[in-house]
């Protein structure tokens, strides 16, 4: 009897106790599994980043030495055309060789999957040198609220001083507490944002859109209209989309040789002052896609031909992932024309 009682309760413990075992093993398991998928993925992640990353830094290479070797033109580089070399403008060539455009167009290189974009950083929105109107105009681009606008040169212009006078509707230390100004010059596009308040009141769609036309570089105050988007030559000169439209028309028979000359293509007034409107600044602002995976490297070229030691930098490099993780789109692409000599 007393055998027969106690043994009940020696199985009624027994089988909880081995479904806890099992359930802890299971989810020792499952968390293992999941480490492990996780792991696979970085793993394969870190391949995908260094193929992509090969293939753009042998892009980079190719497309440096071509900025320093080919002749340049209005539009961008001549390939193949003959090496004519003028006091003013080194490299410049005649029209017989094909053309490279810096216009921001995608080019695929021959073999390769990768989405090949170059910019004329002169054809770009300079924010350093940009007017009162510009300023007035990229703040209605990118969704700031007019009086806000009003503040963008005074809030810059304390941003980068070394002093802590603070300009009317501008903002020192004191405004930002511990996040800024900075009190030197701005290095990216992006650090404008930094600017009291404004992050908040741009658009971020309206950002994404306008990005690729920004640049950010207080040393070179060159334009070029003959390689300036629509939207540039509208925040720039103010040109509607008819009149945007109409230069970059033009451009493409004839590149325009002066100021005067665009404006009497688009019928804006002529402003152009003692400034030089129409050839590359030789800065060129590289963007490479790839349509294997969603990498994105982004870097410029700057051509020093009187530097002996250094006739040719590249700086602000910058590697991410495309937004939503999108491969590039090659379907508009036209072929690359350059193969080194």
């Amino acid at each position: 009897m007393i055998r027969s009682s106690r043994a009940p309760e020696r199985l009624g413990f027994a089988l909880p106790a081995v479904l806890a075992v099992t359930g802890v093993v299971t989810l020792i398991f499952l968390v293992a599994m999941t480490a492990l998928s996780s792991l696979t993925a970085e793993a394969a992640s870190a391949r995908a980043r260094m193929r992509f990353m090969t293939r753009a830094m042998t892009a980079e290479a190719m497309i440096a030495y071509m900025a320093a070797t080919e002749p340049t033109a209005p539009t961008g580089f001549n390939t193949g055309a003959p090496r004519i070399y003028d006091d003013m403008f080194l490299g410049l060539s005649d029209t017989s060789g094909e053309p490279v455009r810096l216009d921001g167009r995608g080019y695929q290189a021959d073999g390769e999957d990768l989405l090949i974009t170059l910019r004329d950083q002169a054809g770009m929105i300079n924010i350093p040198y940009l007017t009162d109107a510009g300023h007035q105009r990229l703040g209605e681009a990118l969704g700031v609220d007019e009086r806000s606008t009003r503040t963008l040169i005074p809030l810059y212009r304390d941003y980068i001083d070394q002093d802590d006078l603070e300009l009317p509707n501008g903002a020192e230390a004191s405004s930002y507490g511990a996040g800024g100004p900075a009190n030197r010059v701005m290095r990216r596009p992006d650090e404008w944002l930094s600017l009291l308040g404004l992050r908040g009141r741009v658009k971020p769609d309206a950002w994404r859109r306008l990005r690729s036309d920004l640049a950010m570089d207080p040393t070179s105050p060159s334009e070029n209209v003959n390689t300036a988007s629509a939207q540039a030559l509208h925040i720039l000169y103010g040109a509607t989309p008819a009149q945007a439209e109409a230069a970059i028309r033009a451009r493409e028979q004839q590149p325009f040789q002066s100021f005067s000359a665009f404006a009497a293509a688009t019928g804006l007034p002529d402003t152009s002052g003692e400034g030089f409107y129409t050839y590359p600044s030789g800065r060129v602002l590289l963007t490479l896609a790839d349509s294997r995976s969603a990498w994105v490297y982004r870097a410029r070229i700057t051509l020093t031909p009187s530097g002996l030691e250094r006739p040719v930098w590249i700086d602000q490099t910058e590697l991410r992932e495309a937004p939503g993780r999108a491969v590039a789109d090659l379907s508009n692409a036209v072929r690359f024309p350059y193969a080194p000599r």
